[in-house]
């Protein structure tokens, strides 16, 4: 049974990882008192990462960081720390999806919440995946291992030559074990939390940024969700090679995350000409694309092809000068949608939204 000395008992091993045990404890005075995990360092080599960790729990307060409860020396001198026993496991342990893309997003929302706070401490993660994700006894996730971070504070564990993170889940500029002057520390976990989203729909994951690709389509079992869509939009802008080109932070993309959910729970559908929209009035038929003066050559996604025409044509619609008409109408019950991007106060955007013709 191993000592860890006079205050803490333990309960059951936990398994081990890369540098250290892991194991279930009580404290010595409490013996029928609440679980605790204790961690203790297998390699004295990597004492100064293992330290760095201690530090940057101590910074953060926050409901879905793990909490760090003591850290001690054992009577070998093979340092530990304690933190709270969550009950729920890992997220490893689960099997997505981990519910409707409501339900996983208020999830994965509160993951990027603790994330961020520890970015406004100066904490960078740097190996986010749903093994280092726990979930206390009433579901709350909270980010734990925090082992490989890098704190903004003029130290950090690992060199920036030494490569860090998963392999699946880690942003490119760590996987090749360097970070560029002038790259935002905070995009690397914004590139892991992508990944991470991904995983819990989809229950898979892929290397680099793939999830555009048909092979790894999410939603190909409910194509008719609209809600698939937003949410690859969403990861368009974190699971991206140039870092630059992702949210600027964990806060930034739970924001973006607040916003979509926002918009499937009022019923609402991407803007964009590359997916099937369903008819929001008899909620069976699919729209089709009649009038469309923004780029025919913009591929549609219904199954039968529509010969378009024009909005005066078709709907008597007159205006001056060069409007740019969108105009879908459902094959169930005729149910008729204008848009007017043009008309829009950040037109060319609205515009580059339906169509992804990109604008200087």
């Amino acid at each position: 049974m191993p000592d860890f000395g006079p205050n803490w008992k333990w309960e059951a091993d936990l398994g081990e990882g890369g540098q250290s045990h892991v194991f279930r404890v009580v404290r010595s005075d409490e013996p029928e008192g609440p679980h605790y995990v204790l961690k203790r360092l297998k390699n004295l080599k990597r004492i100064d990462r293992f330290n760095r960790e201690i530090e940057a729990c101590q910074k953060l307060d926050h409901p879905n960081i793990i909490k760090i409860i003591a850290h001690e020396t054992d009577p070998k001198g093979r340092p530990f720390i304690v933190t709270e026993y969550c009950a729920g496991g890992s997220l490893a342990g689960k099997k997505p999806p981990l519910g409707s893309i409501p339900v996983v997003l208020r999830l994965f929302r509160q993951v990027c919440a603790g994330a961020a706070h520890a970015h406004t401490h100066g904490v960078i993660h740097r190996d986010l995946k749903p093994d280092n994700i726990y979930l206390r006894e009433d579901g709350t996730p909270v980010v734990g291992d925090f082992g490989l971070c890098f704190v903004d504070d003029g130290g950090q564990i690992t060199s920036t030559e030494e490569v860090v993170g998963s392999r699946f889940y880690c942003a490119p500029e760590l996987r090749e074990g360097r970070v560029r002057p002038g790259i935002p520390e905070k995009a690397a976990d914004v590139y892991s939390l992508g990944k991470l989203l991904y995983w819990m729909l989809a229950g898979r994951i892929f290397d680099r940024e793939d999830h555009r690709l048909e092979e790894y389509s999410l939603g190909s079992h409910d194509p008719g969700n609209p809600g698939y869509e937003l949410v690859n939009q969403l990861l368009d802008k974190a699971i991206v090679a140039d870092p630059m080109r992702r949210y600027l932070g964990a806060e930034t993309l739970a924001e973006a995350v607040d916003g979509i959910t926002k918009v499937i729970l009022a019923g609402g559908h991407a803007i964009t000409l590359g997916v099937p929209h369903r008819c929001m009035f008899c909620a069976q038929g699919e729209y089709n694309v009649v009038v469309n003066t923004l780029n025919d050559s913009v591929p549609f996604a219904p199954k039968h092809t529509v010969t378009k025409g024009t909005a005066h044509d078709l709907f008597g619609l007159q205006s001056v000068g060069s409007p740019a008409w969108l105009i879908l109408v459902c094959r169930a019950c005729g149910h008729v949608q204008v848009f007017r991007p043009d008309l829009s106060p950040e037109s060319e955007w609205s515009i580059h939204k339906w169509t992804g013709k990109v604008f200087p």
